[in-house]
């Protein structure tokens, strides 16, 4: 029997903003003087996760939740910090259905802005 396909949803928030939301584990231990470089590769592990996340939950493409768990299998340490942030996502965003797409993190004024695309994810072939 064929499994029934899931009405996905997409919140009116920005998905900038919900992205910053669940990125903060991994963004604030950075503190106030980290480089932009340091808080790209946090929101790069953080789209990752999101992303897999969404692949496996919204439309059931297990292919990249399973990639970073053979990439931590190794690194009890990134095991649990994947497994964590994973957990986030299900537990506080699990209603977001967006992947998070192109993202560009700057700095105006003294104050870090992130521009981020919401695109919705499709069943791969």
């Amino acid at each position: 029997m064929a499994k029934a396909k899931q009405k996905l949803t997409f919140p009116d928030r920005k998905i900038s903003e919900t992205f910053l939301d669940f990125a903060e584990p991994l963004l604030d231990p950075l503190g106030p003087w980290a480089t932009l470089d340091q808080k790209e590769t946090a929101l790069q592990l953080a789209f990752t996760v999101w992303n897999a996340v969404v692949y496996k939950d919204a439309v059931d493409d297990s292919r990249f939740i399973e990639s970073i768990g053979n990439l931590t299998a190794n690194d009890p340490v990134s095991a649990a910090l994947v497994d964590e942030m994973v957990h986030r996502k299900r537990t506080l965003f699990g209603d977001d259905h967006r992947l998070v797409g192109e993202f560009k993190l700057s700095c105006q004024a003294g104050e870090w802005k992130l521009r981020a695309e919401a695109r919705a994810p499709r069943p791969s072939s």
